[in-house]
């Protein structure tokens, strides 16, 4: 959903092209030439034949190149193909780069070498969705719901459908089935979307699926932001703003509780609160042009021209389009 893949890396030989290809190229050897992947990636110019070695430089490269990852978990398989912790990475990897149809082949080879591996039909019935094969993938997750061990996941996949087939309604029903029953041992995603689909309909009973996703993730302030973001479409600005402290108490470098404090602050006209918050915004993302801008409109309420100017240029700088900012900045030169 959120990676591309990447050429792979012709290790034994290179040229001074400056084509995208060898752009892509450089990349992928310095991925593989990264202080922590350099042994495996020497080794395995000893051994290119070695399963193992090709599957352990995949895990290591999974969560930061898994266009790469993915070669290696499929040269692993290839080379051994009776190991179905092979073809899961394959699939695994084959998801986040987009690749939705090798993706369930890969899942297919490695159920049908453990085919009462439960959790290997819960990720093919997730790749079957992604490849919007929803017959296919509603057939696995009902055979999932007859196993009480894995009736939660079944009902994750339901409502993923729901989702894919536009039928909230639906959606809501399943993760409500799902985490329901599994409570604390819920998937935290998936309990943070039914909240946040309780929240697009204004559903009071968000907010306890926020709690619990809170519960599951102390160290998270995502559940307790989107406590205080159902509170302030609630028009209940003095309990979004508890929230939003509360959160920035677990993480205080998030700069979208600071900036949501000073959004409610702005509104309410104070002006110095409003910039406060939006000043502890800027300096957690300083590259945030929305930040910029409305701590450059709190510095023009506040008498601060030539504050405001620097961050109405500031603002631009850092979103080119920003029509609004550069309205303000010639407004405020005039």
């Amino acid at each position: 959903m959120k990676h591309l893949a990447l050429f792979a890396l012709p290790i034994l030989f290179a040229c001074n092209s400056n084509s995208p290809e060898h752009t892509a190229d450089a990349a992928a050897d310095s991925a593989l030439n990264a202080p922590m992947i350099q042994p495996l990636t020497d080794s395995l110019k000893k051994f290119p034949d070695n399963a193992d070695l090709h599957f352990r430089r995949a895990l290591l490269l999974f969560n930061t190149d898994p266009g790469l990852a993915q070669k290696d978990f499929e040269k692993a398989a290839n080379l051994k193909p009776n190991v179905p912790d092979y073809w899961a990475g394959a699939g695994e990897a084959a998801i986040l780069t987009g690749e939705y149809k090798q993706a369930v082949a890969n899942f297919e080879k490695a159920q049908h070498l453990a085919p009462k591996y439960a959790y290997l039909q819960y990720r093919l019935a997730t790749a079957l969705i992604e490849d919007k094969q929803y017959k296919r993938a509603d057939s696995l997750a009902s055979r999932l719901a007859n196993d009480p061990a894995n009736h939660d996941k079944a009902y994750y996949l339901k409502a993923k459908i729901a989702e894919e087939n536009k039928d909230t309604a639906l959606a809501i029903q399943h993760l409500r089935t799902a985490i329901d029953q599994a409570g604390l041992q819920s998937d935290y995603d998936a309990v943070m979307e039914l909240g946040d689909l309780l929240k697009q309909r204004h559903i009071p009973s968000a907010l306890q699926y926020y709690q619990l996703a809170a519960r599951m993730d102390s160290t998270n302030d995502d559940a307790i932001y989107s406590i205080g973001k159902f509170y302030e479409q609630e028009n209940k600005p003095g309990d979004a703003i508890t929230a939003f402290k509360n959160a920035i108490n677990i993480d205080p470098e998030d700069g979208d509780n600071y900036f949501a404090l000073g959004n409610i602050y702005y509104k309410q006209q104070e002006w110095q609160s409003a910039f406060n918050y939006f000043n502890m915004a800027c300096k957690s993302g300083p590259t945030d042009g929305e930040a910029y801008y409305y701590r450059g409109r709190c510095n023009e309420k506040l008498g601060r021209k030539q504050a405001a100017i620097d961050d109405y240029s500031k603002a631009i700088t850092f979103k080119k389009d920003y029509t609004a900012a550069k309205e303000a900045l010639a407004n405020i030169q005039k």
